[in-house]
């Protein structure tokens, strides 16, 4: 354990906690020497390059965001998108697009990094959300800079969310001996100005779900490195506490056929939103953040179950 994470669950109190309990909790630090002693290496870029995971997932029929254009400087093709290599591209893209808001993310960026929406623009800048406005040249030159950057159509969340936000389930995908086990789903709220769900942005919120029927079953905060739980939403508005999700019979159906397809990879997850169309898979990740699990339900992650799983895939923790 780092100290920031003993201080973060509370491993101190020693009288919440028997020793046994206090085990469980894993540091995410080692997440990745775990994570890749249980998944085909080989497949990194099927899940983390994020245009090759949209053509994995199109050509199986898995329902994305719409693909809109791509963003690099360098010599890749990306056939079927336009690829935009200049402030003068960019700027001719833009004007004639008709899909604001748009949302942009690195091509191979990791815990939305770099994430930005783009709600409109002028003939001579670019608007964003939550930035301020800039033109192309600096947008170009300076915002996307170097790195290469996949632009998709914003989702319109089901109405369920309607005064909340775009959520996304994270499912805890384990392929074993015995076929595929979801052991843990987290519905993530983004709150405020954030543009992305990810729990390290502040002011966003992570609830634990019942994988079996998408009820909320807790909320909790991040306060200045604190674990807070909360019995409604900050704004008062609604409790969702209870509540069930929507489309949930299908959410779990979406979610087993992205697992399955990306099999080799025995220990992943996957983001999910819920649209008035369905569920629809923002991204496919190699592994799942200890510490998002164990921040939600305010538990160790390594239990019995789990640790027999990554024992089973040579893991000797």
């Amino acid at each position: 354990m780092r100290f920031y994470e003993y201080l973060l669950y509370e491993l101190y109190d020693i009288k919440r906690w028997s020793m046994t309990e206090r085990d469980e909790f894993v540091s995410a630090h080692i997440h990745w020497p775990i994570v890749n002693k249980c998944n085909d290496t080989t497949w990194w870029a099927v899940t983390e390059d994020k245009w090759l995971s949209s053509v994995f997932l199109e050509h199986h029929g898995v329902p994305t965001p719409k693909s809109m254009a791509i963003y690099d400087v360098g010599s890749r093709l990306y056939p079927d998108l336009p690829k935009l290599s200049g402030a003068a591209e960019v700027r001719a893209f833009l004007t004639a697009c008709d899909s604001f808001p748009l949302f942009a993310k690195p091509v191979g960026g990791m815990w939305s990094a770099g994430a930005m929406r783009i709600v409109g623009c002028t003939d001579t800048h670019v608007i964003l959300d939550g930035r301020d406005t800039v033109t192309f040249e600096v947008f170009a030159d300076q915002v996307l800079g170097d790195q290469s950057y996949f632009f998709q159509t914003c989702l319109k969340p089901h109405a369920f969310f309607d005064g909340i936000t775009t959520a996304t389930v994270r499912s805890l995908n384990l392929i074993g001996k015995d076929g595929l086990s979801v052991p843990y789903t987290l519905l993530k709220l983004p709150r405020g100005a954030n543009v992305a769900d990810n729990f390290w942005r502040p002011g966003n919120l992570v609830c634990t779900l019942d994988p079996e029927t998408g009820e909320i079953l807790n909320m909790v905060a991040n306060d200045g490195g604190k674990r807070i739980e909360l019995d409604a939403l900050p704004d008062g508005e609604r409790a969702l506490l209870g509540e069930r999700l929507p489309c949930w019979k299908e959410v779990r159906a979406l979610n087993e056929r992205v697992a399955l397809l990306h099999g080799v990879n025995r220990f992943g997850s996957t983001d999910i939103a819920i649209t008035e169309d369905g569920p629809v898979v923002v991204e496919v990740n190699t592994g799942c953040a200890f510490e998002l699990i164990q921040i939600a339900t305010g538990r160790g992650l390594l239990t019995p179950d789990m640790t027999r799983f990554l024992n089973d895939c040579g893991v000797n923790i």
